[in-house]
């Protein structure tokens, strides 16, 4: 097992770079050609259950057929199990004391039967009244099951020739993210990165986006915060890539498209923490298989599926400046005929602020070797003469004094500050800009499946989510603004000029944002006959926000008119650190804007899979699909924007067996395999994208696992693209000089914001090529490695209108003329200013994983390695440009740097467990043409946990298990470095968290 606070518990496409490799790892694997089969290891953690309950949990857990007699197991209690194990060491840790033994077929199944020296069923240990709760795995791609354990006849020699006759067993057949195809094996031609619950909770991050963000093949993020993209909505970019090119899935089934404040990006703060139970990751290309926004890969979020009884989990957290914490409490049950759950959870983390760390505190910057970057938007500010000298002093600044409330100044006053400034950093005043934000939220999660009819059953999954942000932000701000002599605060008798920062106790500029999300599905699954079987559900998401941003808008005629005022009760007085006027003037000056936003997908689907022919190699198995949606984003603030568009998909997916060794059956393995897919989705928009995918797995030794896969993706336009409200300017505004005609200015006609009727989607193309070897008896060794590369082409952007105007035979259309005269094009009448096809970026890199597991008279000692390494990361977004290279080099949207990795060391004792991770993040430079090195350093975070009821039997009694767990992220309290340009860190890799310590304890009941 990988003890640490991560671990991938699947395997993942691995690098073959060059041939030499590929003679060595042959070479290599061959020693291990006499291995039984291929043997994948999980991360399995699951208490003492009922003994049906815990096989079956292995047996999805492991993609593993496992077949017992349902009679033989009942009454019988499994023992926990805890490790990296597989299917045959996890099942037969479930055994221990139970009478039971379990045995390793040719083919890879299990079967469970009775030792023949076992007392009888009744004189085991027998189910408790009441079953532990216990979460159970659900299904990769949404928890769709379908495994149907055959009657396993004891096979001991009495019963030989009964177990002849016996009915055939169904095998165990699981659905991986990046395919829809059900399959026996753990690992496909893709890679697919899982991590479990345990991965997140020892991790330390306090959300699934700063989790996310630590993960290897996650190279840069959106950033938290006032100053992150997204502005308090979680996001994930794989490798860099650009904010909206990762689909979001939630049991394996798309979310709306669109977030409550950016339009643009699906928000995974609103998937509730306590009810994930793991996450699945592709990191390459797979529209294929489940349409657009793939461009960079896929994240499915894995909601639990249900658990035996109550369960309660509870943690708080803390670091410097800010505290979280959460509770869930959660009850459930499952039977022949169906299992439920039903969950509730409440979290709640306050802001952190600019104002709250040191670093901000001062912005003179000249410490880093930068420059001093105070102002004078200050707590009081800064008075200026507007023509030679201020009245009764020798120079034409002073800082204003800072003197008690109420009292008025005098130009005496003046004399100490004559000729210096009140000097800070804007950005700490007021309650500070966020350097994340607080929220409150409130969820619930619910599921349910009964048997209908005969196979058949009805689903349903709801998830509900109240979400509320908050964070203060900086005070109000009076920017060089004129003080006339008549203002009964002027000391100076004469027109000034000011410059300041208001008080809080005037209000402070902020952003607060309420959610409502639903989740709700309904389906109906089970046999067609022939080994095929079907699926067919409804769903719909909605995100319903309201966002309110305070004191935004200024009323410059209101404002003019404060400062002009004669009267003290009517006019705004910018020398003082307190009040500067009443409620009613301040609400005069300064306004909220408030704003609406719905976003909503509604979508039927159905598919249908089974085996298409048997071959001499094996089953060709199959999948059929078809989907039909509707998408809608309505906004309602200052102005109002509506758009909607619906869209239709069919599919196809397939994977063939091509070469066996040793047979049909027994003793053989798969030598070659290929799969492949292909999909057309139809827009109502903008029309239609065709996408396939093929992979190829050879497998030379049962040891050794060669792989290759190849994907064409797209993402479609957002529609907030394909829905621009229409707004006119004055082309005199933007400078615009007319190439066409010798660079004449232009300085009439107009530029029109408007939409592009004639966008169509991004489009790219994923190769990945690797190996994975891991040897049956490693216990835990595993080496991988995966080359990867994408290619992304017709990105979309808002084409600057200059450029326009360039490379005017480049964008038909955009630029309108009155008529030639003698030849010369006619003078520009109208520039539009759209959204354009025509950026291309290229990435490639390589990923390594190393594992290695020592059992010892301590316990499981495990030591992991992994890393990813870019190689290449060039862009080209402007027409006539040179392509940018954004690898090793800081920008503020997307790149990557060169490496990313981490190490981790970790002891299970099988009573309490501790584990070390340290992350490094490689050297880059900074922004622009700044030689500054950023990066090239470590992150170490230590994590454990205890089992009480191990240690302590009698503690907490009434309770089926109970555990304790803590973590401590960041433990150097290691800081963000310094960068150029506000906000002077890197929002990509920054987290202000500093040393955060969390506590966990669970109860199950």
């Amino acid at each position: 097992m990988r003890h640490t606070p991560l671990r991938r518990v699947t395997e993942r496409q691995n690098l073959l770079p060059h041939g030499t490799w590929l003679s060595l790892l042959l070479a290599f694997g061959s020693a291990f050609a006499a291995d039984p089969v291929p043997v994948s290891r999980y991360a399995i953690e699951q208490p003492s259950q009922g003994m049906a309950e815990a096989l079956r949990a292995i047996a999805r857990q492991t993609r593993t057929s496992v077949l017992f007699e349902p009679e033989a197991v009942a009454g019988r209690v499994a023992r926990p199990v805890s490790g990296r194990l597989s299917a045959i060491e996890a099942i037969r840790q479930a055994l221990q004391g139970s009478g039971m033994t379990a045995e390793l077929m040719a083919d890879g199944a299990v079967v469970v039967k009775a030792s023949t020296s076992a007392a009888p069923a009744g004189a085991a240990s027998h189910a408790p009244a009441m079953l532990p709760a216990s979460d159970r795995d659900g299904r990769f791609n949404g928890g769709e099951e379908r495994g149907v354990q055959g009657s396993a006849q004891d096979t001991s020699t009495a019963a030989a020739g009964a177990a002849q006759e016996r009915q055939p067993y169904e095998l165990i057949r699981v659905e991986v993210t990046g395919s829809r195809l059900r399959r026996l094996d753990a690992e496909g031609p893709a890679p697919v990165n899982v991590y479990s619950r345990d991965d997140i909770d020892r991790s330390g991050q306090p959300n699934l986006q700063r989790f996310l963000a630590s993960l290897t093949e996650v190279s840069a993020s959106s950033g938290e915060g006032g100053f992150g993209t997204t502005l308090g909505q979680g996001t994930v970019q794989l490798r860099g890539l650009p904010l909206g090119s990762t689909l979001v899935l939630v049991n394996g089934r798309k979310v709306q498209g669109v977030g409550s404040f950016t339009g643009s990006v699906f928000n995974l703060n609103l998937i509730p923490m306590a009810a994930i139970e793991r996450v699945e990751v592709v990191p390459l290309g797979s529209s294929a298989v489940y349409g657009g926004d793939a461009l960079a890969g896929v994240v499915n979020v894995i909601l639990k599926k249900a658990i035996n009884g109550q369960s309660f989990t509870g943690r708080v957290g803390s670091g410097r400046g800010f505290s979280d914490g959460s509770l869930s409490l959660a009850t459930g049950g499952h039977s022949a005929e169906g299992e439920f759950l039903l969950m509730g959870s409440y979290s709640r983390s306050s802001p952190l602020t600019m104002q709250q760390r040191d670093f901000f505190r001062d912005a003179d910057y000249r410490r880093f070797g930068s420059t001093d970057e105070r102002m004078s938007y200050c707590v009081p500010g800064t008075v200026k003469s507007l023509a030679g000298n201020l009245p009764g002093l020798n120079t034409n600044v002073a800082a204003i004094p800072d003197i008690a409330s109420g009292q008025p100044l005098k130009i005496s006053d003046f004399q100490a500050t004559a000729g210096t400034q009140n000097l800070c950093n804007v950005w700490t005043t007021g309650g500070g800009v966020a350097l994340f934000h607080g929220y409150e939220t409130l969820a619930l999660h619910a599921l349910g499946e009964h048997k209908i009819l005969g196979s058949w059953s009805a689903f349903t999954e709801l998830t509900y989510t109240r979400d509320r942000m908050h964070a203060p932000d900086v005070g109000l701000r009076l920017g060089n603004v004129t003080v006339p002599a008549g203002n009964p605060f002027n000391p100076f008798g004469v027109d000034v000029r000011v410059t300041a920062a208001l008080s809080p106790d005037n209000g402070t500029e902020g952003l607060s944002r309420q959610t409502h999300f639903t989740r709700a599905l309904v389906g109906v699954r089970g046999e067609l006959g022939l080994g095929w079987d079907a699926e067919v559900s409804a769903s719909t998401t909605s995100d319903r926000g309201g966002s309110q941003t305070w004191n935004e808008a200024v009323n410059s005629a209101a404002l003019a008119a404060a400062l002009a005022s004669t009267t003290p009760a009517t006019a705004l007085n910018p020398f003082t650190s307190g009040r500067v006027a009443s409620d009613t003037v301040l609400r005069g000056i300064w306004s909220d804007n408030r704003r609406h936003s719905v976003g909503r997908k509604d979508q039927v689907s159905g598919q249908a899979r089974g085996t298409l022919i048997d071959l001499p190699a094996g089953a060709v198995d199959a999948v059929v699909g078809a989907e039909a949606a509707r998408d809608a984003y309505d906004v309602s603030s200052s102005t109002e924007t509506h758009g909607s568009r619906t869209s239709s998909a069919a599919y196809g997916e397939l994977r063939a067996p091509l070469l066996r060794a040793g047979g049909e059956a027994g003793g053989g393995w798969s030598l070659a395999a290929l799969t492949l897919a292909g999909r057309r989705d139809h827009y109502s928009d903008f029309g239609s994208a065709n996408t396939f995918q093929g992979g190829l797995e050879l497998r030379p030794t049962r040891s050794l696992l060669i792989r290759g896969s190849a994907a064409s993706s797209f993402k479609p336009p957002t529609i907030l693209q394909t829905h621009v409200n229409d707004i006119v300017y004055q082309a005199s505004i933007f400078r615009l000089v007319d190439p066409a005609r010798g660079g004449e200015p232009i300085t009439s006609g107009t530029v029109v914001r408007t939409t592009n009727h004639d966008l169509v989607p991004e489009h790219g193309q994923a190769r990945g090529l690797g190996v994975v070897w891991e040897p049956e008896g490693g216990q835990g060794t595993r080496v991988s490695l995966t080359h990867w590369q994408m290619r992304i082409r017709d990105m979309i952007a808002v084409l600057p209108t200059q450029s326009a105007l360039d490379y005017e035979n480049l964008f038909p259309g955009l630029v309108t003329r009155e008529p030639a005269v003698n030849g010369q094009p006619g003078a520009v009448t109208s520039v539009k200013s759209t959204e354009v096809n025509f950026g291309r970026l290229d990435t490639s890199g390589t990923d390594v994983d190393v594992a290695y597991v020592w059992k010892t008279a301590m316990g499981k000692l495990t030591a992991a390695g992994g890393a990813s390494r870019t190689d290449e990361y060039r862009v080209v977004l402007a027409p006539g440009a040179a392509a940018v290279d954004r690898l090793g080099r800081r920008f503020r949207d997307f790149w990557a740097p060169r490496w990313k990795g981490r190490l981790s060391f970790g002891l299970d004792q099988g009573s309490w467990n501790l584990g070390l991770t340290s992350r490094y993040l490689g050297r880059y430079k900074d922004i622009g043409t700044s030689e500054r090195r950023l990066g090239d350093y470590w992150m170490h975070d230590l994590a454990g946990s205890l089992d009480l009821k191990k240690l302590w039997p009698d503690l907490l009694p009434g309770f089926r298990t109970a555990s304790l767990g803590a973590s401590v992220a960041n433990l150097t309290d290691r800081e963000p470095q310094f960068a150029q340009g506000a906000p002077y860190y890197d929002v990509t890799q920054a987290d202000w968290r500093g040393r955060y310590v969390s506590v966990r304890l669970s109860l199950d009941w």
